[in-house]
């Protein structure tokens, strides 16, 4: 087979772009590694190809601009993606991501979700909370914000508004352990690990604390990660959840296709594995 696979815009990768490129890079190789043929450009360069990939069997990557994505939309059927082009805008839009959520009983923090037209759906949700930005992913710090009284939020919806930002969710704080997790949903690839263990973008998971360890089991945390996985059509997937004091777990966070820095050369693998099932299930 020939395959495409696309790298994530810098501009998308505050702080990641040489892990975001790495683990589209080490999928590449497994795939060679397999027999198949594959071209890697970036996002940036699909106009290159008219956004047209009828010259590939399968795509993947790391796509992010929304522009790009709906003209891929027009010109090519979605089963030529691992992750589905509206899965990907569902993940870079949260406002869309929390209603699908919302719809499959998805576990998640209270949530309230503003739009141009006024509030969607509106949870209760009390300070401290969270303001996110919703019709796009985080680019700069300020696009997630950890807020404690009706001042500080009034100034990130305002700084929102003067840059153009068109919908936000306000999200309630939990309190408990900050944890990423990783996934490949219909592999057996699944890892997580305490947020402190790790990189940070923007360095907000401190705001959570040091952990307290917390017992849930992972082989939950996988299945409900999985079932969001299911929802928006994104089986190579990344995450944030926090486990509160009783060991309820609450989906913060979820993104198509992150770096897996943290587990490349397993991810690679997996996300290899997963692309040829999917295209020989297809056929």
């Amino acid at each position: 087979m020939k395959l495409l696979g696309i790298y994530r815009s810098e501009k998308f990768s505050p702080n990641m772009v040489s892990n975001d490129k790495a683990i589209l890079d080490a999928v590449a190789d497994e795939l060679v590694k397999a027999g198949h043929e594959v071209v890697t450009m970036s996002e940036d360069d699909l106009s290159t190809l008219s956004y047209d990939l009828s010259a590939y069997d399968l795509a993947f990557g790391m796509l992010r601009n929304t522009d790009t994505i709906n003209k891929l939309m027009e010109k090519n059927d979605e089963n030529k993606f691992i992750n589905t082009l509206g899965g990907i805008l569902d993940c870079n839009e949260r406002v869309a991501l929390l209603e699908i959520f919302m719809d499959e009983g998805i576990n998640m923090p209270p949530c309230a979700l503003y739009t141009h037209l006024g509030v969607k759906s509106n949870d209760e949700v009390t300070f401290p909370l969270w303001i996110k930005r919703g019709d796009g992913c985080a680019e700069v710090k300020e696009d997630t914000s950890f807020v404690t009284n009706d001042e500080e939020a009034a100034a990130i919806v305002a700084n929102y508004q003067e840059r153009g930002i068109s919908s936000f969710v306000a999200q309630q704080h939990i309190e408990g352990d900050l944890i990423k997790f990783y996934g490949v949903e219909g592999t057996d690839f699944f890892n997580w690990d305490y947020a402190s263990n790790g990189h940070s973008k923007f360095g907000l998971e401190e705001i959570n604390g040091k952990e307290h360890g917390y017992p849930f089991k992972p082989e939950d945390l996988k299945a409900l990660a999985d079932r969001a996985s299911r929802a928006v059509e994104t089986p190579v997937y990344g995450g944030d959840c926090v486990v509160d004091a009783e060991g309820k777990m609450y989906i913060i966070d979820f993104n198509d296709w992150p770096s897996f820095s943290r587990c490349r050369e397993e991810a690679a693998k997996a996300i290899a594995k997963r692309i040829l099932g999917t295209k020989i299930k297809n056929l």
